[in-house]
């Protein structure tokens, strides 16, 4: 049995009224430009890794923020295989047995929806999420960047490797693959791909301002008295702007007529090296009070010891948002 780490890059519709969407729509929603992968025995020792670059057919038009994060562009793509061609040398390199790890779900469901789109008639291995792993042995709830698990792990960055590389970040995964305390384990996190749908009406990651940074951001009027969303007046807050992860912080802040609200905000990369702020503040309900109290208590626990967020605050290209329209979601 081998064990194929596998990251993928892939091209979006720069627009959804583009002729290239109209043409194929849901069925091709992401257009894979590049294959990455670590080949791993059952030692967990690497063997090999790859790196196959996929010439596009549908969407022509690198995506400004895929070519920004990427690297890649028409011209190095140009001479490059289709997607038949690079996943049929793909599955020739991974071998009969073996079976695909990845860092979550996104790229099994890319894949298949490649896959189904092509027409390509080979059967995918089964699949698992060493993100899930991570997540179990870790103690972690939800998503956690493949950067911040490096971090949390000991896992080094290679100068020579730079992350958004699909062969790059293959490589990475294992490595925090490698260093959690029951690997094999992942064998418990099966997964199946998910289908994508695009809908305009899905809640998806909006900017609801431009920033000039991060810092500057959590001490503004903005996060230190978020207005209520009913009356509109200024809330104090009742928990710091409690950091979750690159570019993710939650608090609780008191309208004084309406109680206390749920106060969520996420920054983003925008093209130019602008920062975006989407804040959300909401009435808090029972959950989300015992959400934020107890990462409240991790933060003072971790304050205590004198450690903050592995993270610079300002480095917002590991956030993690997960924008993938699953019809499921």
């Amino acid at each position: 049995m081998r064990y194929i780490v596998l990251d993928l890059e892939w091209n979006q519709p720069t627009s959804y009224q583009s002729a290239a969407f109209r043409r194929v729509g849901d069925s091709l929603l992401f257009e894979v430009l590049q294959f990455g992968a670590a080949k791993m025995d059952e030692s967990l020792n690497l063997l090999d890794t790859v790196s196959i670059p996929v010439r596009p057919t549908h969407y022509l038009t690198i995506h400004p923020r895929v070519k920004r994060m990427t690297g890649l562009t028409q011209e190095i793509l140009c001479d490059a295989p289709q997607f038949p061609q690079a996943m049929e040398a793909f599955m020739d390199w991974c071998g009969e047995d073996c079976a695909f790890l990845t860092w979550g779900c996104d790229d099994v469901s890319v894949l298949q929806q490649n896959a189904d789109f092509f027409r390509f008639e080979r059967p995918l291995p089964p699949a698992y999420d060493i993100q899930r792993l991570y997540a179990q042995a870790s103690g972690k709830n939800g998503q956690t960047s493949l950067k911040a698990a490096m971090e949390s792990l000991g896992v080094k960055e290679d100068e020579e490797r730079s992350f958004h590389n699909a062969m790059h970040d293959a490589y990475y995964t294992a490595r925090v693959w490698q260093r959690l305390p029951n690997p094999m384990d992942v064998l418990a996190f099966a997964q199946q791909p998910r289908k994508l749908c695009h809908n305009e009406r899905r809640s998806r990651f909006r900017v609801t301002d431009v920033v000039p940074s991060v810092t500057e951001a959590l001490s503004s009027p903005a996060l230190t008295a978020p207005r209520c969303p009913t009356c509109g007046q200024a809330t104090s807050l009742k928990t710091p702007l409690i950091p979750q992860a690159p570019g993710k912080y939650v608090a609780l802040s008191q309208c004084p007529h309406h109680g206390l609200m749920f106060v969520k905000a996420r920054f983003s990369l925008l093209p130019g090296e602008r920062k975006g702020l989407h804040l959300s503040v909401l009435p808090a309900n029972r959950q989300t009070r015992a959400y934020v109290h107890t990462k409240e208590l991790q933060y003072h626990q971790m304050r205590k010891r004198g450690v903050g967020p592995a993270w610079d605050p300002e480095d917002l290209s590991c956030a993690f948002h997960s924008n993938m329209p699953f019809e499921d979601a």
